[in-house]
């Protein structure tokens, strides 16, 4: 197909073609060292190719297709002086034109595929709402509360969600004289039963394996109000919780009775704020509320319901008017709708139709229409990186391991990559490595525990993650952070490799950010350690601290396959088998630690006292908040029931000195208010722990000036006969403030002290609620046995009077993690600038 004059032969003038020329400039023509690439009858679709080419002269019908065999075996010398420059632009006009009708064609029948994809997809969304065809929307809601497994809602009536409301009653039509499938507990106000229902969240997984939801359901106005503390609490601390509140009509006047704007004050307090616009969109709103509650970090969802949706009924005209008006795509429609319609492109080069559900300014999540509720469009491993927004990668881990010098835009490695391999060697070659699990290591103990013991890694937990390490392990090291043992606190500064999996770098956790764990950078600086960070949101990449590694995975994903990592390098070989004589200084280095700075108990001497009436005098020992609990401890791990036994707290000195005291031993043991510090929860945690786990020794550990603002749920407790335990730690003030106030206000105490407590016993005896007194140690042993283990059936109250001792360690506000507070000494010095929080 080549015009071949005689000079087209001539060494001289001769030039050829390589594929490097092409790649790098697209120029096709360099000296006489090359191959010719001789273009045959074919493929004519390589544009760039056919640009390279452009000095030569083909016929109008030749294709560029590049052919191996010519390549290696050349027999054609082209002469640039011959090239037809005329020849090849007919061929490159005609090519182009016909690449571009193709590609119309194409892009044409796509988009014919994509309208049928749409149409498919809002059939198959009108053949799910029409599976709710005749029921109210409150009838829906409660429909979709069983099918997502709910068996027990917590709230308080109010005018506004009625409609609601009924359909929870036993002698609604629904249950056909049956029982209701969901247990309805009425709580004293809208605020007690968000903190119930974050206890079952907190306390309670469902068959996946992720922690369960939560649900409250309340009136409008201040039924909204009372539950912006459990929402912040909640959106805190990752604890799903779905709260349904009524509202005003849809056509009530403004300012109507009891109408306040829930989602504007909902909205920075939860994952997603919603109020409904159809009782049709009722199915696609439950599925997507314990989905985003549920999945990523969970967290609380709002949903306003106007009390003229919740009795509307879903009708085939409501149906049909809701699919047409709302099921449209970005390009028919200008406003934030719940649900949009939109094709994705995957992998393969195709695309597909999915429901875009949530809203423009906090991230939407695409769902397919399944049997009887929307599924998660599920990432094809081969997606492109920068193709997922980063709403969605925080719903739907990478399995992806990022470093400092990798290309993130790229997506990271993954488990099977040489990144894996580094990251893996580095944590065996460190001398002095240490792990902090965090409230991600409560679904994965049993890989944590293998992981650790496998290396001899040394294992700290933050508060919400006590339990994940049995800390009657030999390589537990107890809570860390600002109230933390001192072991775990010297050795995070000590440290060359910090491995912290599911936790966030909290600043209870760091101490003074910039003097956290020096050691570790040090050591990543020069190549033998650093800092590995697991967690399930991207967003939390470097976000506190910067680390050599960041793991954008569940902590359970990760430690599986770093354990099977470990088993098969030493499958392949049993000389690769990890060497762990590298840390057995460090392993006595702990052991010398936990020795020496042990955590301290308050005590007192014993105190000859002398009845005024009787004359007869007794001796008393007054007892510290840390004895109390102590002696608690000892008579659970005496009974063998430690792994029976869940804890609620307030929030306080009793806090910390639970945290520090208690042998934890299994995950989502301690039930705590963690980042927000919310005073008064401990009850409602509780009563929400035991509903849950029935099975369970269920102990609320409280202070007084947590207890007097929430026990008005012991009228729950008694209403509903509910069998907890419930520990008063009373000083009469408020401890952990008033030491604050002694180290950075010169002692000028304010707002600290409670003068005039109520008699708790009495208070207890008002419900119908057993209760029992204790004030001194020789009293102690007794009437804890009783406490705990002699009414396993009814609730108890035990009130016992305690001294006002602080809670040490501490790490004073703007200090490094290892300068400690270790004993309390009227004149410890601290730096008044940096006000505590």
């Amino acid at each position: 197909s080549y015009r071949k004059p005689a000079s087209a032969l001539n060494p001289a003038t001769t030039l050829a073609f390589t594929p490097s020329a092409l790649v790098r400039k697209r120029r096709a023509l360099v000296n006489n060292k090359g191959v010719v690439h001789h273009p045959t009858r074919g493929n004519v679709s390589y544009r760039k190719k056919v640009r390279a080419w452009h000095n030569l002269s083909l016929e109008p019908w030749s294709g560029v297709k590049m052919s191996s065999a010519v390549d290696e075996n050349p027999t054609f010398k082209i002469a640039a002086d011959q090239l037809a420059e005329n020849d090849y632009s007919a061929l490159a006009a005609d090519e182009r034109s016909r690449i571009g009708q193709q590609k119309q064609e194409a892009l044409s029948n796509q988009e014919d595929d994509v309208e049928r994809n749409k149409g498919a997809l809002r059939a198959e969304a009108e053949r799910y709402l029409r599976t709710f065809q005749g029921e109210s929307g409150a009838a829906v809601i409660f429909s979709k509360l069983v099918e997502h497994g709910v068996h027990t809602v917590n709230g308080y009536s109010g005018g506004a969600v009625l409609p609601l409301l009924d359909q929870f009653s036993t002698d609604h039509p629904r249950h056909g004289g049956e029982i209701s499938k969901i247990r309805w507990i009425t709580n004293s106000n809208e605020s007690s039963s968000g903190h119930v229902a974050e206890g079952m969240a907190k306390s309670s997984t469902e068959s996946d394996g992720r922690l369960a939801a939560g649900v409250v359901v309340a009136t409008s106005g201040p039924g909204v109000t009372n539950l912006i503390t459990p929402l912040q609490d909640a959106i805190a601390d990752g604890v799903p919780l779905v709260v349904l509140c009524g509202q005003a009509a849809t056509n009530a006047p403004p300012d109507s009775f009891q109408g306040a704007p829930a989602v504007e004050l909902t909205s920075p307090c939860t994952k997603w704020s919603y109020q409904i616009k159809s009782a049709a969109e009722l199915p696609f709103v439950m599925d997507y509320a314990f989905y985003v509650a549920r999945n990523g970090r969970p967290g609380p969802v709002f949903i306003d319901l106007p009390k003229d949706l919740q009795t509307q009924v879903l009708t085939d005209e409501l149906i049909t008017i809701y699919v047409k008006q709302e099921l449209k795509d970005r390009s028919e429609t200008d406003i934030d709708p719940l649900v949009r319609i939109q094709h994705m492109p995957n992998a393969s080069e195709s695309s597909d139709v999915v429901l875009l559900i949530g809203n423009d300014k906090r991230g939407r999540l695409p769902f397919f229409v399944g049997a009887s509720k929307i599924e998660p469009v599920p990432l094809s491993p081969k997606m492109k990186f920068s193709a997922v927004d980063a709403y969605r990668w925080d719903h739907t881990p990478s399995n992806k391991i990022f470093t400092k010098n990798a290309h993130d835009e790229e997506g990271g490695a993954s488990f099977t990559s040489e990144t894996m391999k580094t990251l893996m060697d580095t944590i065996q070659n460190a001398q002095k490595p240490m792990i902090i699990a965090g409230q991600g290591c409560n679904d994965s103990s049993d890989e944590l525990k293998k992981f650790a013991e496998k290396l001899q890694i040394p294992v700290a937990s933050t508060l919400h993650g006590l339990g994940s390490f049995d800390e009657r392990h030999p390589l537990a090291l107890n809570m860390v952070g600002m109230h933390g043992h001192p072991t775990p606190n010297f050795m995070a500064q000590e440290c060359d490799l910090m491995i912290c999996i599911g936790s966030r770098f909290d600043d209870r956790i760091t101490g003074r950010l910039n003097a956290f764990v020096p050691e570790a950078k040090k050591a990543e600086a020069e190549g033998r350690g650093g800092i590995i960070h697991v967690d399930i949101r991207l967003s939390e990449k470097s976000k506190s601290v910067s680390p050599t590694f960041f793991i954008h995975s569940f902590a359970r994903t990760f430690l599986a396959e770093a354990n099977k990592y470990l088993e098969q390098q030493e499958a392949s070989n049993p000389t690769n088998a990890p060497n762990r004589e590298i840390v057995r200084p460090w392993f006595n280095r702990m052991k010398l630690l936990q020795t020496e700075f042990p955590v301290r108990i308050p005590g007192f001497y014993p105190e000859e006292i002398v009845d005024e009436q009787t004359g007869k005098s007794a001796v008393r020992t007054r007892m510290s908040c840390q004895y109390v609990v102590r002696a608690m401890n000892d008579h659970i791990l005496k009974k063998g029931v430690m792994d029976d036994c869940l804890f609620t707290t307030g929030v306080g000195i009793h806090q910390m000195v639970a945290a520090q005291l208690i042998t934890w031993t299994k995950p989502r043991q301690m039930i705590s208010s963690g980042s927000l510090g919310t005073m008064g929860v401990a009850l409602g945690y509780v009563i929400g722990a035991k509903l849950a786990n029935g099975n369970k020794i269920c102990i609320a550990v409280d202070g007084d000036g947590s207890f007097n603002m929430t026990f008005t749920e012991l009228k729950t407790i008694a209403e509903f006969n509910i069998p907890v335990k419930i520990l008063i730690l009373d000083n009469e003030c408020q401890m952990m403030v008033e030491y604050w106030q002694r180290l950075f206000f010169d002692g000028r105490y304010i707002a600290v002290h409670n003068q005039q407590n109520p008699e708790y016993t009495k208070l207890a005896e008002a419900f119908g609620i057993k209760s029992i007194y204790c004030d001194c140690e020789e009293d102690l042993d007794a009437k804890m046995d009783e406490f705990l283990f002699s009414d396993p059936n009814e609730p108890v109250l035990f009130h016992v009077r305690v001294e006002r001792t602080p809670c040490l360690p501490l790490v004073a506000p703007g200090q490094a993690l290892n300068d400690m507070i270790l004993i309390d000494d009227q004149y410890q010095e601290v730096d008044k600038a940096v006000a505590p929080s």
